[in-house]
């Protein structure tokens, strides 16, 4: 008899164990978040989209922390392979596109805009991550498309940007 109930009392510990498992693994993660930091989150974005719109680089740079943010398209490996040719310890990424994205903004004679979809904002205290889906558009036609990450923060009350990365697809360069 103690056999008995010893081996129900240990089916009963591990079907709890496994319902736990299970429960801990369908939850979704738990964010200190709140309506009014999202809605300041998506007008960063809204801001950074006007401000291209606009061809205002210099606004655009208002935008993000400080200068030294990682901007830059995660680049493929083939574009990998022929930086390494001329820089052994190329990292895929390289030295931020910020400026450069400025300056075209500023001196392209080209109808620019870059547009947003599926737009998608997690936010927990101040730090937030927004990724979606983009079309770069010159002159109304698209250029490239792509998966474009946000890594947002909040100081002195205001989001600001950490880090632009993207994907390049669908590119007619």
């Amino acid at each position: 008899m103690n056999k008995r109930r010893a081996g129900a009392v240990f089916v009963g510990l591990l079907m709890c164990g496994l319902a736990f498992q299970v429960s801990a693994q369908d939850s979704e993660p738990k964010f200190n978040s709140n309506a009014d930091d999202l809605t300041k989150i998506r007008g960063l974005l809204e801001e950074f989209r006007l401000d291209i719109i606009r061809k205002d680089g210099y606004a655009l740079t208002k935008l993000v922390l400080n200068p030294d943010v990682l901007f830059h398209h995660a680049n493929t490996q083939e574009e990998i392979d022929s930086a390494r040719k001329y820089d052994a310890q190329f990292d895929g990424i390289g030295p931020s596109q910020l400026d450069g994205f400025a300056t075209l903004l500023a001196t392209s004679k080209d109808k620019l805009e870059e547009r947003f979809r599926n737009i998608e904002i997690r936010q927990d205290g101040p730090l937030g991550l927004v990724t979606f889906n983009y079309d770069f558009v010159i002159n109304d036609k698209v250029h490239h498309s792509g998966l474009e990450v946000w890594q947002v923060c909040k100081i002195d009350g205001q989001w600001k940007i950490l880090s632009v990365a993207w994907t390049i697809f669908d590119s007619h360069i």
